[in-house]
């Protein structure tokens, strides 16, 4: 994982009073929710990328898709 560095959050008194009632390791569940926060944003911003990519390539048509697996399929039987 690497280093650790602090980072603070400020929340309402009612809410930290809450969290010390219960059991949880709150270090722990902060940093996992932190991490799985930034994969769903990297997630998104790789599906925004290939849908640009997609809108840029444009439509091939199913007969050159066809004619490329051929040529593929003739490649490797030689």
């Amino acid at each position: 994982m690497g280093r650790l560095v602090n980072i603070s959050v400020k929340v309402p008194e009612e809410i930290k009073r809450l969290m010390k009632e219960v059991n949880v390791n709150w270090s722990e569940f902060l940093r996992k929710a932190v991490e799985a926060k930034i994969r769903m944003e990297m997630a998104k911003d790789a599906v925004r990328r290939l849908d640009e990519i997609q809108k840029r390539a444009g439509k091939v048509p199913t007969e050159e898709i066809v004619k490329w697996i051929r040529e593929d399929r003739e490649r490797g039987l030689k």
